[in-house]
């Protein structure tokens, strides 16, 4: 067995194991078992514990073929955890009296080590994570692939906006070009979001994987011609991401609609998939591709200021900025409401918590060290709570804690303070609710994370017009066809500006300073 990476720590980089029940759907679902017995040459190439190889080898015993030392020369696992491997052998020696031979185990981490050999089919299940979420030292070690892959344009953006895109699309674009064989086919379980991620994944969607790792714009095509989504029955148990299974072919164009596959009553429905507009775009998927005529038109004016944001993000501080009461002890210039679900509940508007943003209004910057300390009750509590507010991490808010605002938070800026905001609730819904919120004794209501999104307003007038734009029917429509229904990206901003045609209508907007 090839060691080369058993000095890794068994950190958690996002591993889902494979029940053997479903590694078995997979193979019986497109006759992987059947081409092995033809000579296929197989391998899982983030094999965890080997559940694909060794459904094959129950398969085999189930139906009385013999399990003979030249098949298993056609079945390669590689994983970079060296005790999962050995897991797999001893479950292999234990349930079918066999050694495993070394020369079919690989100790790799396909992303960052060159694997030598190439397959005709690939099989498995990647590990599902963000970039953002990787372990440190990991996130490191694989950062130049991301850029290499052509996942992300530059660096900056692989630790900055990018940093959604999952690991699962970076495993996917190495294998696919460098370990299947020319016309090779794979199969693989994955999180949704590859297809349907609003920005993240684009550069997994140009469907092009680099052929060699030292020949620069060596790439072939890929193309996705089949996918299945599980929306009741529980594959993974514990896991809250959405996932599929996919078939990807090599030295295929993409070409759509792709055939997809969704649960409906325990019965898979046959819908189409496309991309919304450019092919890049996230999917949208219909039953009839007549309706992809819904929304042809939708469009909005807005000024450039009036892009749709997410709420305030305290980063994980929630206990520090968010109140259930208004705090009499701080000063309440900078105290505001904070939207909530009641705010879709109830016939009126009120307050059911408040957040502490230590601002300026006219800049939508954080207040200086200076200014905080000319209103003594506030310094004191920031000072209270300086640890808390230090020890948060992201790339974004590291930059503001380096400058000394420590008391920083993501998501907040001129836009914040708008007087009024067209606002809805952005995550985990299937309905598109918009409503108008307008200030609270002088103090402007705030979107809550990405549990909201909304367009900063200026003007009533200009709030109740993009109101009334916003509640065209075909927007619930389209949303509800780009797989957001119930997801954490029911109507995000990316998602909301995707759909909707925003034009600048320059008499309508006041001459904004930032």
């Amino acid at each position: 067995m090839d060691t080369k990476t058993s000095h890794l720590i068994d950190a958690n980089i996002g591993q889902v194991f494979t029940p053997l029940k479903w590694a078995e759907w997979i193979i019986n679902k497109w006759n992987i078992f059947d081409a092995w017995l033809d000579g296929a040459h197989i391998c899982e190439p983030t094999a965890g514990q080997g559940a694909f190889p060794l459904a094959m080898l129950h398969i085999a015993r189930r139906e009385g073929i013999s399990i003979t030392p030249e098949r298993l020369t056609r079945l390669t696992l590689i994983e970079m955890v060296p005790s999962y491997l050995e897991c797999f052998r001893e479950n292999v020696k234990r349930e079918f009296g066999i050694d495993f031979p070394d020369s079919q185990i690989f100790c790799q981490d396909v992303i960052t080590e060159t694997h030598e050999r190439k397959y005709d089919i690939l099989i498995g299940n990647p590990p599902w994570t963000n970039f953002g979420d990787l372990p440190e030292a990991y996130k490191e070690r694989v950062k130049p692939f991301f850029l290499q892959e052509g996942l992300v344009p530059d660096g900056r953006k692989t630790l900055l906006g990018s940093s959604r895109i999952d690991i699962a699309a970076l495993v996917l674009k190495v294998v696919l070009g460098k370990l299947l064989e020319k016309n090779g086919t794979g199969y693989f379980y994955l999180p949704t979001s590859l297809f349907f991620g609003d920005g993240a994944h684009s550069g997994f969607r140009d469907y092009l994987v680099r052929d060699s790792r030292d020949v620069p714009n060596a790439y072939r095509d890929f193309a996705v011609d089949t996918v299945y989504e599980w929306t009741s029955t529980k594959v993974f148990e514990g896991v809250g991401t959405s996932y599929c299974c996919a078939r990807f072919r090599r030295d295929t164009r993409q070409n759509f609609p792709v055939s997809y596959f969704r649960e409906v009553d325990e019965q898979w429905i046959e819908h189409k998939a496309l991309p919304l507009e450019n092919p890049t775009d996230p999917w949208r998927v219909v039953r009839d591709l007549g309706e992809l005529n819904v929304g042809a038109a939708l469009e909005v004016k807005l000024s450039p200021e009036q892009k749709p944001r997410q709420g305030v993000n305290t980063c994980g501080a929630n206990s520090v900025f968010i109140f259930d009461q208004k705090p009499v002890h701080l000063p309440e210039q900078f105290l505001y409401p904070l939207a909530t679900k009641e705010l879709w509940r109830q016939q009126r508007v009120s307050p059911h918590k408040w957040i502490l943003l230590p601002y300026h209004q006219q800049t939508g910057k954080p207040l200086t060290r200076c200014q905080i300390e000319q209103y003594p009750a506030l310094i004191d509590y920031l000072q209270n709570v300086q640890n808390v507010l230090q020890a948060r991490k992201g790339t974004l808010l590291r930059t503001a804690l380096k400058r000394g605002s420590w008391w920083a938070l993501l998501g907040v800026g001129p836009y914040s303070f708008a007087p009024f905001k067209v606002i809805w609730e952005a995550y985990g819904k299937d309905r598109f609710e918009p409503i108008v919120l307008s200030s609270v004794e002088g103090q402007m209501w705030q979107g809550n994370q990405a549990m909201h999104a909304f367009i900063p307003c200026w003007t009533e007038r200009e709030a109740r017009r993009i109101k009334t734009a916003l509640e065209d029917p075909a927007i619930p429509t389209l949303l509800r066809q780009l797989n957001g229904a119930g997801k954490c990206n029911w109507a995000q901003p990316g998602k909301i500006k995707k759909i909707l045609s925003f034009e600048k209508d320059e008499g309508d907007y006041p001459n904004l300073l930032f």
